[in-house]
């Protein structure tokens, strides 16, 4: 099995994260704890997130390009 993907902070710094110990569950890149609270997340936003309506446009020419191909 392969590690979580997830990262949780070091207790007393708001700054210092290290990667999750657990080893992910079957399917997905998290461990159970981490899988439930990116859930919880994405719950929440669809239920209390009010509906947006309205399209949203994006200038891309003030965008830098990329010379060349990307791999």
């Amino acid at each position: 099995m392969k590690m979580c993907k997830a990262f949780y902070p070091i207790a007393g710094s708001r700054t210092a994260w290290i990667p999750c110990v657990r080893k992910a569950e079957a399917g997905t890149g998290f461990c159970r704890r981490h899988g439930d609270a990116i859930f919880g997340v994405m719950l929440g936003a669809i239920v209390y997130e009010a509906a947006v309506d309205e399209a949203v446009e994006v200038e891309t020419e003030k965008w830098p390009r990329r010379e060349g191909k990307i791999a």
